[in-house]
């Protein structure tokens, strides 16, 4: 799997945060659907960086290798205070946050299914 695969995740990753999205919005009350919605927005957003960081990663040279090591962890202590602000200052559910957040877990499974599938391993003699 390559960086192709990221964007396919990323892809999938839009696709069921808007369905969880409108199925909030139809089935749960108003905090349930802010969680949801929330956590799917960070998860997105975190994973469009991870996906940037990463290609930059892949292509830059040894100095700009060196930054966007640290920049991940940037992003990750800021990853941490956003959920923490959103969960200390938003009036949400914060299982809903927690689901929102984890959507990308699905994206991962569909595009590594559809890999997979389009790409069977033969058994070496």
């Amino acid at each position: 799997m390559g960086p192709q695969h990221l964007r396919a995740m990323e892809r999938w990753n839009l696709i069921f945060s808007g369905i969880a999205i409108l199925v909030a919005a139809l089935v749960f009350e108003r905090p349930v659907l802010v969680g949801l919605a929330l956590g799917a927005l960070i998860a997105n957003v975190n994973f469009w960086a991870i996906r940037k960081i990463w290609e930059s990663l892949l292509t830059g040279s040894v100095e700009r290798r060196q930054t966007m090591q640290a920049l991940f962890i940037v992003k990750m202590l800021a990853l941490f205070a956003v959920v923490f602000v959103c969960i200390r200052f938003v009036e949400l559910s914060a299982p809903a946050l927690a689901v929102g957040l984890s959507i990308f877990l699905l994206s991962i499974v569909a595009e590594s299914a559809r890999y997979a599938l389009c790409h069977p391993t033969t058994p070496k003699p």
